[in-house]
């Protein structure tokens, strides 16, 4: 190949200016070919080893262990999606009842009413010292988990619980007969 074509190209200013460009880029090209060579041989020396590839995975398998579903799992999630229905059915009432006290709670002329009516049927001295032993034992043996759906279900499940649900929703059907 002959000089003339290329030199013909160097004495066109924009040729001139990109190998100017490229002269002074010369060690930045060099040292990211470096940087590249370097992590490519580490790259190709880590396939390589086969004792540090099964070490990857199976710190990853170990990582992964717990969020492998089994089928006691799936039976669970089974189970779960076909309760739904009725714990939202329990918990919709338990928000109504949580509604109700709240505002009981905020009438003024309720909560008379309703501590002269506990003062008749419980004893307050005894009501004060039931209340005084469950905030003491609430304090010493706080429990800092979450309250998980299954736990809320458990706790509807509980005999006073229900009895509680089923008067407010007693007392809601007769409130809401006495409106029409």
């Amino acid at each position: 190949m002959s000089l003339e074509p290329v030199l013909q190209l160097l004495e066109k200013d924009e040729q001139r200016e990109a190998l100017r460009y490229l002269i002074e880029k010369l060690p930045e090209l060099k040292k990211a070919m470096e940087s590249a060579e370097d992590k490519l041989a580490f790259v190709q020396h880590v396939m390589n080893d086969k004792q540090s590839l099964e070490a990857l995975f199976t710190e990853f398998e170990e990582k992964m262990e717990p969020f492998r579903l089994t089928a006691a799992h799936l039976e669970a999630m089974a189970t779960l999606i076909q309760l739904l229905p009725t714990l939202v059915q329990w918990l919709q009432k338990a928000e109504e009842l949580i509604s109700f006290s709240v505002s009981v709670l905020r009438d003024r002329e309720s909560m008379t009413y309703i501590v002269e009516g506990a003062k008749e049927i419980v004893p307050v001295e005894k009501g004060l010292a039931i209340l005084k032993e469950t905030h003491e034992r609430f304090q010493r043996e706080r429990d800092s988990s979450t309250v998980s759906l299954l736990r809320m279900y458990r706790l509807l499940k509980h005999p006073l619980i229900q009895d509680g649900v089923k008067y407010i929703e007693t007392l809601l059907d007769v409130i809401h007969q006495h409106r029409l």
